[in-house]
């Protein structure tokens, strides 16, 4: 018959009281006061995404505590890490503030994030996007509906449109400068940031409702910036900024304000879009030269890229459109981030068939070290001002990669058909614009050290924008 309620098995000793992580975000006794920071905003673009699931809006949270965490974790990033001499030193400090992976000592994060939307948030957008008539399509592209011969594959990714306002509140147990950091990257994600997916796109970007004392600068100048995050976030950095973009250093350009964000955003973003896709001005400064004899003669038609020559020159198919750039890679689109993924046309309007090369992929590597996507380091958006008015505006965060980052078209790996690596055979520098021997078709690209000149150098000089910084 058993007696009382023993058990056999392992025993652990007590922890002691100093090996204990401390309790967050409650404030200790005698220890740092609570610091309460709060501020009213509204979504002023399309959001995309945002949920915990990918291409979902949320239907209950409609703005997510853990999403907006990761946004201000990455704008503190951008204005402090250029403070820490090593990757441990930011890596230390960032968990204590923002908290890490739980492990022995802890993990928990010091700031406690609170969203109370107000009201009924902007509704649900199921619709295709129009690339032509669709405002802002040129970012919400990668919602588009698939089709395979006419048949739908995958439905329209759902937005949710402009219009949910919430009350932000972060409450954290600190000192002085921690207070003072939490507000600058809660400042940074507002006027450079956004909720939800495709932010360096402008999507999902906000407002100040109501008292923007503090939250807003009143001039989108250097000094209105300076003025309101209490330091010049612009300043040159003392080292290089490795994978960690910095406001230090970075480039800002503006236009001219507008009443209405949306007109802000897409102005902004036609900026990149006839960069990259443009069919106006001469020939040899535009992007792409237009159609000839089209029943839609703006259509873009030839590229003045070389990436799409390039790829023909690698895999031999320059029958159908003789390449005007030589056979030495060069991917300058690269910089702008990856992967980039294409396909070229292979039937006509009159059903001709063409021999292109199949779809293809560039990714990038860094030695021996393969890597399928690097984020850009363009944001272009509409920027709140404290009148109520947005700038139209582009960011170029300062960033650097490995001396060996190159980039390449994928390939499968040899032994493992279903993984992609880069093909050596195809390599190129990030900085490589033009490749030695070729005439630069867009003769924006020529003679610049990087795409962040190219694209900043034409970007003032044909939309006349502002430069805030350098």
């Amino acid at each position: 018959m058993a007696k009382g309620n023993s058990m056999s098995g392992p025993t652990f000793p007590a922890p002691r009281i100093e090996d204990l992580p401390p309790s967050r975000p409650y404030q200790v006794r005698g220890g740092p006061a609570f610091r309460v920071i709060s501020v009213h905003l509204e979504v002023v673009t399309p959001i995309l995404g945002g949920s915990h699931q990918t291409r979902e809006i949320d239907d209950v949270d409609v703005i997510r505590a853990p999403s907006v965490r990761g946004h201000l974790r990455f704008w503190w990033r951008a204005l402090y890490a250029a403070q820490y001499a090593n990757a441990d030193a930011l890596y230390k400090r960032e968990s204590a503030l923002w908290g890490r992976a739980a492990t022995d000592d802890g993990g928990r994060s010091a700031v406690e994030i609170r969203v109370s939307v107000e009201g009924t948030p902007g509704s649900p957008d199921t619709s295709d996007i129009d690339l032509q008539q669709t405002p802002g399509a040129y970012a919400l592209w990668p919602a588009r509906a698939e089709k395979r011969q006419g048949q739908v594959v995958k439905p329209p990714a759902p937005r949710r449109k402009p219009g949910t306002k919430f009350v932000l509140t972060l409450k954290v147990a600190g000192t002085d400068n921690d207070e003072v950091e939490l507000k600058n990257a809660l400042r940074a994600w507002i006027l450079f940031g956004g909720y939800g997916g495709r932010t360096r796109r402008g999507l999902g970007s906000l407002k100040v409702i109501g008292d923007v004392n503090g939250w807003l600068p009143t001039t989108a100048t250097r000094e209105g910036l300076t003025n309101l995050f209490g330091l010049d976030i612009f300043a040159a950095p003392t080292r290089t900024p490795e994978d960690v973009p910095w406001f230090g250093g970075a480039s800002v350009h503006v236009g001219s304000a507008d009443r209405n964000a949306q007109t802000a955003w897409t102005k902004a973003l036609d900026w990149l879009k006839e960069f990259r896709q443009g069919t106006t001005g001469q020939q040899g400064s535009r992007a792409r030269e237009p159609g000839t004899g089209k029943a839609q003669p703006n259509r873009p038609s030839i590229s003045n890229w070389p990436e799409a020559d390039k790829v023909r020159r690698i895999k031999n198919k320059t029958s159908a459109h003789a390449p005007r750039h030589n056979a030495t890679a060069a991917w300058p689109r690269a910089g702008f981030g990856l992967p980039i993924i294409g396909q070229f046309q292979t039937k006509g309007r009159n059903n001709e068939r063409y021999d292109e090369p199949g779809a293809f992929e560039l990714r990038w590597r860094a030695g021996n070290v393969e890597h399928d996507r690097l984020a850009s380091p363009l944001i272009v958006k509409a920027l709140p001002l404290a009148d109520g008015t947005f700038a139209p505006c582009a960011l170029w965060l300062n960033r650097s990669l490995p001396n060996d980052a190159q980039a390449g078209l994928a390939r499968p790996k040899q032994g493992r058909p279903n993984e992609k690596e880069v093909d050596p055979a195809t390599v190129a520098p990030f900085e490589r614009l033009v490749a030695q021997g070729d005439t630069a078709r867009f003769s924006v690209l020529a003679n610049k050290a990087s795409l962040r000149q190219a694209f900043l150098d034409w970007l003032h000089a044909t939309k006349q924008t502002t430069v805030v910084a350098p």
